[in-house]
């Protein structure tokens, strides 16, 4: 649950800020920007403090918070802690909080509910923005991920290759991403991912690659949001909590099939060529292996 809100709403902080901003008032907007501009660690400040950098009264930020659905400001504070708790769980903690029973049938059921909050969390909004961006063959895309999601990156290129141009992995080397990064024009599209336990590094690069060579960022994380979504056009929070010491990847791989299918699906035609022309140019499967020559 969302913690101590009137609302009984299963979203957390960052989301319901999200939901509720066109329904805010000019001042009220403002505290709403300051909080995502860095979240989750601007709703720790004081209200005082809050209200300096919104530039906004102590009062408007009780009236958000009261918006919200929390009863006064400290229970917005506890949820936000909260949060940050479980974005950064290590499988230790994991393991040492989950329960006996059915395993794999247990399994299946919260992996089930995972990808279902998934799918309340990511609107066909989203989807359709962010295939939009993978489709367009105007911009490169650059694909990197973390110590765990970088096979999530790899398997989503492996498939845009193939559906487009100008695309490439970025290696998780990284003395090799200058390379990478220098090579990146503006409004070219950089997709990572980050689940909890966030990495520094990946946030560096993202922030390299959004202030120094204009590139535009689809972040793949988890719903309590990597500190990357702060410099990223579009997130995809994925629920990946099923009760084990390691987390899911299933709902993080649906929203890249779902993406991968509504790529292809922007241009048929010239997906179809491109894959018949990728296919014709495949060495058959009996063809020698340059090695074997030798």
């Amino acid at each position: 649950m969302l913690g101590e809100t009137k609302r009984g709403r299963d979203l957390v902080v960052g989301d319901r800020i999200r939901e509720e901003m066109p329904r805010l008032t000019s001042s009220e907007r403002k505290v709403a920007t300051a909080l995502l501009a860095d979240y989750p660690f601007g709703g720790l400040m004081t209200v005082a403090e809050l209200g300096k950098r919104a530039n906004v009264s102590g009062q408007t930020i009780l009236r958000l918070a009261s918006k919200l659905g929390f009863d006064g400001y400290s229970a917005f504070q506890r949820t936000l802690i909260g949060e940050i708790k479980e974005g950064y769980h290590s499988p230790v903690i994991l393991r040492e909080s989950r329960g006996d029973g059915d395993f794999l049938g247990g399994l299946i059921e919260t992996t089930i509910d995972a990808m279902r909050e998934t799918s309340a969390l990511v609107s066909d909004t989203q989807l359709d923005a962010v295939s939009g961006l993978l489709s367009d063959q105007r911009h490169a895309v650059y694909l990197l991920g973390g110590r765990m999601s970088n096979s999530l990156a790899d398997y989503f290129f492996l498939h845009l290759r193939q559906i487009r141009p100008k695309t490439y992995k970025v290696p998780g080397y990284q003395e090799e991403w200058p390379e990478y990064l220098l090579r990146m024009s503006r409004n070219d599209i950089v997709v990572l991912f980050d689940y909890r336990r966030y990495q520094p590094d990946l946030l560096l690069f993202a922030e390299r690659a959004v202030r120094q060579r204009g590139a535009r960022v689809v972040l793949f994380t988890d719903k309590w949001l990597s500190p990357i979504a702060k410099l990223s056009q579009y997130s995809l929070p994925a629920a990946i909590d099923v009760g084990t010491p390691w987390d899911t990847a299933v709902s993080s791989m649906m929203l890249i099939e779902a993406l991968i299918n509504r790529a292809s699906e922007a241009d048929w035609p010239k997906t179809r060529k491109r894959i018949e022309n990728w296919d014709a140019l495949r060495m058959p499967p009996d063809a020698p292996h340059p090695e074997d020559e030798e």
